[in-house]
């Protein structure tokens, strides 16, 4: 596959000239390194979206809920995107040498939280039954796996051919096992999480004990959000190579052109969808955050016009405040939800809340507002004081 960072050039001596002003761009940027605004204002984009998406109160649109088996919806491409952003930000964080400390310390940290939340939701205590997966425990598996691949794959070429590699062997495992499903289709009693996640973990610690025949954050769905974060790693190092550069947001839609190429061969024999995290949806989204990126970048980084660049600093900082948090605003606002929307006997404590906040009898509206509003000021003050809560 063609190197997206060198796609247009090649070897160094054949590589296309830089503008002035890009190398110029490009010499300050390295010179001075900080994060890129664009990677935490789209990171706080999806979260205010994320928070507004779990505060809507009953009856809640088939949109804002995940599909039950076949197709997508809004609501289950939240979290992909957020895996996608993620392996963006990996990519800067392993940019120079890759702390193994930090990085098991996190995994742990996260896979334990992960544990404590299960508990939490389920009311499960006993460690007998309790469940072992999640999405916390995804993150704490992509977070190590990513660290390992750093070790070999330092170029944007090397991590583009592992994409390939990875996403290959993902559609072969899925369409193998399809094959001999009836129908030649993946169903929820014939689909490779039914099989093996409860083999290796348990059949009491996986998703619903396998009622309904699949674990959303299982094994083999952990395989398919390892294909969605590696295009984000990806994207992330042509960033990097060309950051501070106006062609660092062509080079990233170079990158998604032939990922969504990949998505729309894989979905010919395999259905898209969220349960499974299968290949079409996996590469397909990850092709969406990858554009969504570009464009972050030529709004927040790239010189514009000179009232732009006056007025975007400071209307970006809630964001930045938000994506700089991602991490606690993303699994802290569902455990919040969780609590508010399940406790208080008869009438839910979110139902108390929304009677508190109502403005001109639009409960539902102002509640979710409030809870964006809440999540905002969580964060800005943590953002003014540089206290970022992550593993």
């Amino acid at each position: 596959m063609t190197d997206p960072a060198q796609a247009s050039g090649g070897e160094r001596g054949l590589a296309p000239v830089e503008s002035r002003a890009d190398e110029a761009a490009r010499r300050k940027a390295h010179a001075h390194p900080r994060r890129i605004t664009s990677l935490d204002s789209v990171r706080g984009v999806l979260l205010v979206v994320n928070v507004a998406v779990i505060s809507v109160l009953a009856p809640i649109p088939d949109q804002l809920i995940h599909a039950e088996w076949f197709g997508i919806t809004f609501f289950d491409v939240i979290f992909p995107l957020f895996v996608t952003f993620s392996g963006v930000g990996l990519a800067f964080a392993y940019r120079n040498v890759v702390g193994w400390r930090r990085t098991f310390r996190r995994s742990s940290v996260l896979l334990l939280v992960g544990l404590v939340y299960n508990m939490v939701v389920t009311a499960t205590y006993d460690l007998r039954e309790l469940r072992l997966t999640g999405p916390l425990q995804i993150y704490a598996v992509l977070v190590l796996v990513i660290g390992v691949l750093h070790l070999k794959l330092r170029t944007p070429r090397m991590w583009a051919t592992a994409t390939v590699v990875i996403a290959a062997v993902h559609a072969f495992v899925l369409a193998a096992w399809q094959a001999g499903c009836p129908g030649g289709t993946l169903l929820p009693t014939c689909n490779p999480s039914r099989g093996i996640d409860p083999s290796i973990l348990g059949s009491a610690h996986v998703y619903a004990q396998g009622l309904r025949g699949h674990d959303p954050e299982g094994l083999v769905a952990t395989l398919g959000a390892l294909v969605t974060i590696i295009v984000g790693t990806t994207a992330g190092h042509i960033a990097l190579r060309y950051r501070g550069t106006s062609r660092a947001p062509a080079k990233l839609l170079m990158w998604s052109v032939p990922v969504a190429a990949l998505a729309l061969a894989t979905v010919t024999f395999l259905p898209a969808m969220k349960r499974l995290w299968t290949s079409p949806f996996a590469l397909g989204i990850a092709a969406v955050g990858v554009v969504l990126f570009a464009v972050a970048i030529v709004v927040m980084d790239l010189p514009g016009p000179r009232w732009w660049e006056r007025v975007r600093d400071p209307l970006s900082w809630p964001l930045v405040a938000l994506g700089r948090n991602s991490l606690l605003v993303y699994f802290g606002s569902h455990l919040v939800m969780f609590v508010l929307k399940r406790n208080g006997g008869e009438t839910a404590w979110a139902e108390h809340v929304s009677g508190w906040v109502d403005i001109a009898g639009h409960e539902r509206i102002t509640f979710m507002l409030f809870m964006v509003a809440f999540w905002v000021a969580v964060t800005a003050v943590l953002h003014r004081r540089k206290i970022y809560l992550r593993p």
